[in-house]
């Protein structure tokens, strides 16, 4: 065999084993690179990252904002017009933000009462001079999703 022969035949070697270093390097570089996007998704990403709020959570916020709405009523006169314009506002947005959930709530002060209300009575106040029971204060209101209650109300009531 000439030289031109083992020239051409280690040339063919050596480019075949540049062939396959440069794969294995790829592949492994593939991997390394892969391994990297799943540690940063994995760090950016939590899988255990819940924002949608809970029926408890809405709960507790409506009855907040109805104690808002009560607390801002009784100190109105000694706001100023542009105070209670922003009472207002801020408390219409927490509303909107019960109604888009489909939350609501209701007070039943000054309601007649029965005893089939769906309510849970914290007291009962004799009172001789009404006619008929009513509902004296609400100390929580009920909340209702969709229509359906979900938390009954907390009141006070008065009977004759």
């Amino acid at each position: 065999m000439n030289i031109t022969a083992w020239l051409s035949i280690v040339i063919i070697v050596l480019v075949i084993a540049l062939i396959l270093f440069a794969v294995l390097v790829t592949e492994r570089f593939t991997r390394r690179l892969l391994l990297l996007h799943k540690h940063i998704s994995d760090s950016v990403q939590s899988k255990f990252l819940d924002i949608t709020p809970s029926t408890q959570s809405l709960i507790e916020a409506a009855i907040e904002i109805w104690r808002l709405e009560k607390r801002v009523s009784k100190v109105t006169k000694d706001l100023t017009e542009d105070q209670n314009k922003a009472f207002e506002n801020s408390i219409s947005k927490l509303k909107r933000i019960l109604d888009k959930n489909d939350i609501t709530f209701a007070d039943y002060t000054d309601q007649k009462y029965n005893e089939g209300l769906n309510l849970d009575v914290l007291s009962i106040e004799k009172d001789k001079s009404i006619a008929e029971s009513i509902i004296k204060e609400t100390h929580e209101p009920a909340v209702f999703h969709k229509g359906q209650l979900i938390k009954k109300a907390k009141v006070v009531v008065l009977e004759k």
